[in-house]
């Protein structure tokens, strides 16, 4: 059964869900470029649209899947994405198909909370033919007064909920108001569900990359990942056209009666929550971006709450980025409910939704897979005419440009005339995990507890952050630090999790936490105690901070071993075995923390035993043997074809 990630990990912002993508895009092996986007994010971040890209660059038939079209449902559908890539691992795709994940095609939506995008357009209603008159929506005129009052409390916004109130009464409810306003409009821009005036950047930036990697396809199903309309967790299947095509038969042929198809225009009602009325949704222009192609643009929403309740949402958030201030409480109060009106704090809600999800999205590989038609000559010539061409966008290097946070040189430890170590090297590079595996006994550990030395190395180099290590020959051709300060100084950078958590008995959890950033790093006590409540609160312990180890299980002992790692802020965290001495019940739990911790961005080399959880959060694998790194590579090259014979043996033993 396929593992679905905790729903936690929907609370995360867009650099993190950044991160968490392009993580799992290099896990499978995909090709990545980026859409870098003008303007940055709420602390100062640049925005892209991210694109991974797997199989062939001429596979004929394409999954392509899109999210972040409306920015505050973007944690949804990179959810989905993430998982989607890390669940298939390793790829194999037939020659002939490939996938294209387009990351938040509203990055700025995304990162600033906001169901539009940075020019309060709603994406789905800007994909119309600008070449033609824009669509006239002249009940809307009436109802814009009540949308942009500028008061929040007060005579003219009593006026307005009193004009609300008898429009609603004389539509016959939240249905007649909704069929006028989710239709769509092109002349308030500073209005509800505004459309714009011209082809906005998500709008040309899909274009461009539809245009540069499905253009000559002949078989393509998009799915465009939303959430807000429907039944509350209900992820109904949905098409969207103007019109009949081929796509449309296609699509009841895979699903059957599990797809809606929903007509849209003039007058044109449906059940399923969306806006029937409304033009320029995303479905349509992928349908006219690949005229060649038979194409099933799909749509997967999630209901959340009731459509009165989720329009309310976005008319207060509209309202704050007219008139409000963000950081206010009444702002704070209004994003969060625009935030749980797309994203649902339900468990239940996000993993129903997300495993959903990926069972429609198989569904739709399985069936490119099936499809057996040969390309038309004329999708054959354009590929033979594109085939030297590569993509515009600005490939994403898998190697940063920065210096590794750790290199380990020809490493060698010996206890008395036993070599632990013969020759170890290894580097790991900001934001990346590294995985160590092996039988015991390989030296794994050993290695681990040189980086910060804990363990003196008989010989070779350290460098952390940049810095080397000074080392000095003493007697018996061993070595030792050279100098203890900067021992110290680099150990402050370097974060280590124990196999047995070590801490301290007589000290409560929060007492383990602080002890280290008050006497070491010189934090006031109260900045240590509040780092700490975020960082128990993160790792799931928020209630235990007064309990002492000896009352917390295994699983919760070593989570907070995590916290106290964490407090110091390390740039690189060291975990040797951190759950093997845990009951299998409680291995979870941990692996759950640890891989939160690698979603966000942080540097770790992780000793571990258990290969899926290794396969799944690793950017580079080693495999030790007999103190010397047998083979090392990605997790797919290891996992999927081993060279080395050792190799072979262990995975047969271990997986």
């Amino acid at each position: 059964m396929r593992h679905i990630r905790q729903p936690e990990l929907y609370s995360v912002g867009y650099s993190i869900l950044r991160q968490r993508f392009l993580a799992a895009a290099r896990r499978a092996g995909a090709a990545l470029f980026e859409y870098q986007h003008p303007l940055h994010g709420p602390d100062g971040e640049l925005l892209s649209t991210d694109v991974a890209y797997l199989g062939e660059r001429d596979a004929s038939k394409m999954l392509v899947v899109i999210s972040g079209t409306h920015g505050v449902e973007g944690q949804f559908g990179s959810a989905c994405q993430a998982e989607w890539l890390s669940a298939n691992c390793p790829w194999q795709l037939p020659k002939d198909t490939a996938v294209l994940m387009i990351h938040l095609i509203n990055p700025w939506g995304t990162a600033w909370g906001r169901r539009v995008n940075e020019d309060n357009v709603d994406l789905n209603r800007n994909f119309i033919d600008w070449e033609s008159s824009v669509p006239r929506n002249e009940k809307y005129a009436a109802l814009h007064e009540a949308f942009v009052c500028p008061e929040w409390i007060g005579p003219r916004r009593d006026h307005a909920d009193e004009l609300f109130a008898r429009m609603k009464k004389s539509l016959g409810g939240h249905a007649g108001i909704a069929s006028i306003v989710e239709a769509g409009q092109y002349e308030f821009p500073d209005g509800m569900f505004y459309g714009g005036d011209g082809p906005v950047w998500s709008n040309r930036t899909l274009n461009e990359i539809v245009q540069t990697f499905a253009r000559d396809t002949s078989d393509v199903i998009v799915f465009d990942l939303h959430t807000g309309a429907g039944p509350y967790g209900y992820p109904a299947l949905l098409s969207v056209a103007a019109h009949d095509h081929d796509g449309l038969e296609w699509g009841k042929s895979i699903y059957g009666p599990a797809l809606s198809i929903v007509r849209t225009g003039e007058g044109a009602t449906t059940e399923t929550g969306i806006a029937a009325t409304a033009t320029g949704y995303v479905s349509q222009a992928m349908h006219n971006a690949m005229p060649n192609s038979r194409v099933l643009p799909l749509v997967i929403e999630c209901g959340t709450l009731e459509g009165a309740a989720v329009m309310e949402a976005v008319q207060a958030d509209n309202w704050l980025h007219l008139y409000g201030t963000g950081a206010s409480p009444l702002g704070q109060k209004i994003k969060d409910t625009l935030k749980v009106a797309f994203i649902p704090a339900d468990p239940e809600w996000q993993q129903n939704c997300l495993a959903s999800s990926l069972r429609y999205f198989d569904r739709a590989l399985t069936e490119l897979k099936s499809v057996g038609h040969p390309p038309s000559e004329h999708q054959v010539a354009a590929r033979d005419a594109a085939a030297i061409e590569w993509p515009p966008a600005v490939p994403i290097k898998s190697k940063r440009s920065e210096r590794p946070a750790v290199e380990v040189h020809d490493l060698h430890k010996s206890f008395g005339t036993h070599e632990v170590l013969a020759g170890v090297g290894l580097s790991a590079d900001p934001g990346e995990v590294v995985s160590m595996i092996g039988s015991s006994g390989s030296g794994k550990s050993t290695c681990l507890r040189c980086i910060n030395l804990l363990e003196q190395p008989s010989s070779g180099r350290i460098i952390v952050d940049g810095e080397e290590i000074h080392m000095k020959a003493i007697a018996g051709g061993r070595s030792a630090p050279a100098d203890m300060r900067q021992v110290e100084r680099i150990r402050a950078r370097v974060g280590m999790v124990f196999q047995n958590f070590n801490l301290w008995p007589h000290m409560s959890v929060l007492e383990n936490i602080i002890e280290a950033p008050i006497h070491v790093m010189k934090e006031r006590r109260q900045d240590a105690v509040e780092h700490a409540h975020q960082l128990l609160k993160k790792v799931g312990l928020s209630e235990k901070h007064a309990q002492y180890p000896g009352q917390l299980s295994g699983g919760q002992q070593q989570r907070a071993a995590i916290a106290r790692t964490l407090a110091m802020r390390p740039k690189v965290i060291l975990l040797d075995e951190p759950t093997s001495a845990l009951d299998p019940e409680l291995v979870g739990e941990v692996l759950r923390v640890i891989r939160q911790l690698a979603e966000e961005g942080n540097t770790m080399i992780l000793v571990t035993h258990e290969m899926q959880f290794a396969r799944e959060v690793s950017h580079k694998i080693l495999f030790l043997h007999q103190g010397k790194v047998e083979e090392g590579g990605t997790p797919a090259e290891l996992f999927s074809n081993p060279r080395s014979e050792r190799l072979r043996q262990f995975l047969s033993r271990t997986i």
